[in-house]
């Protein structure tokens, strides 16, 4: 368990924004989840990096942007698969882990680790996680390498958005209902079998297409995934694939050979070593404070405050 001094905290205002003690113990929180993931990578020599607005606030704030409610890090898509498998076994216990690796039906294309599946007022749980009682995490976004071959470049991002139309379609399946229709899947799958067949006649990589179209579709997006990674091989570039189909976001692979540690929050974290030219790909100038305390539904914690109403009315009930 980590230690911060008790005026930590306290409400403090940071770049004209009050943050509030209940934000500190939320912050606090969060990187306590933060160190139980940084063990298991240290442990298997894994490497992650702080990523997003994790890396701006280390950057420019020494900490979290004082707006901001989340971590972000990143990790290479190797190291990140190495994670996945590792977590399950080593994180402490009550911690839950959600991914479309890990939970059938999970809509999210990255990796989230929970301190707990339910809001607890317990001593025990208030005392490790800092006073904090809400569910609270850290997001973990892999990190592909791009193929600087032109087609090679074509086939992998048909890839990526085949995994997340297949993510989407399990998704909906698990729910009962959502943005597929069943002619929608079919012409999905369709597509997903042609795809398959031009992958192998050109690059000799062969994926069961029966996986994707078959209940167990985590096996198949893993070979998805192991694909994409084929065709990326020794590419100077790489991308959080989302952003990348997106916005067209990429960061040279050089630029994260190295790491630099940066403060945060009184502690040190992992950060690219050209974390400046990072930066500027994502935040352009990134220099200057733009105040934004509506990303995420800022705090993250305000959907779970009416359940904490009803625990403390229950506990004060049973005294």
């Amino acid at each position: 368990m980590l230690t911060f001094p008790r005026e930590y905290f306290e409400a403090q205002e940071r770049e004209g924004f009050l943050v509030d003690t209940t934000m500190k113990t939320v912050w606090a929180a969060e990187i306590e989840v933060l160190n139980e993931v940084a063990i298991v990578c240290d442990r298997h020599g894994l490497t992650w990096y702080a990523a997003y607005g994790t890396l701006l606030g280390a950057a420019r704030h020494g900490g979290f942007v004082p707006w901001d409610d989340d971590i972000d890090i990143w990790m290479l898509r190797e190291d990140y698969r190495k994670l996945i498998e590792y977590l399950p076994q080593e994180l402490p216990n009550g911690f839950v882990i959600r991914s479309p690796h890990a939970r059938e039906g999970y809509p999210e294309y990255q990796v989230y680790i929970d301190n707990s599946d339910r809001i607890s007022i317990e001593p025990e749980h208030l005392e490790k996680f800092h006073g904090c009682p809400f569910m609270v995490g850290i997001d973990i976004f892999p990190l592909d390498t791009l193929p600087d071959d032109s087609e090679k470049l074509d086939m992998q991002r048909a890839l990526f958005s085949t995994a997340l139309m297949l993510q989407q379609i399990a998704y909906d399946k698990h729910t009962g209902g959502g943005q597929t229709t069943a002619e929608e899947e079919r012409k999905a799958l369709q597509s997903v079998e042609s795809l398959l067949q031009k992958l192998n006649q050109q690059y000799g990589i062969s994926i069961s297409y029966d996986l994707l179209k078959g209940k167990d579709l985590s096996k198949g997006l893993e070979q998805v995934w192991q694909a994409a990674e084929a065709l990326g091989k020794g590419g100077s570039q790489i991308a959080m694939y989302l952003d990348y189909l997106q916005f067209g976001k990429k960061y040279e692979k050089k630029w994260f050979e190295n790491i630099e540690l940066l403060e945060f929050e009184g502690f040190q974290v992992p950060v690219p070593c050209e974390y400046d030219k990072t930066l500027q790909v994502i935040y352009h100038d990134w220099h200057v404070v733009h105040r934004n305390s509506g990303l995420h539904g800022y705090p993250c914690y305000k959907g779970q405050l009416e359940r904490l109403r009803q625990l403390v009315k229950e506990r004060e009930k049973g005294n």
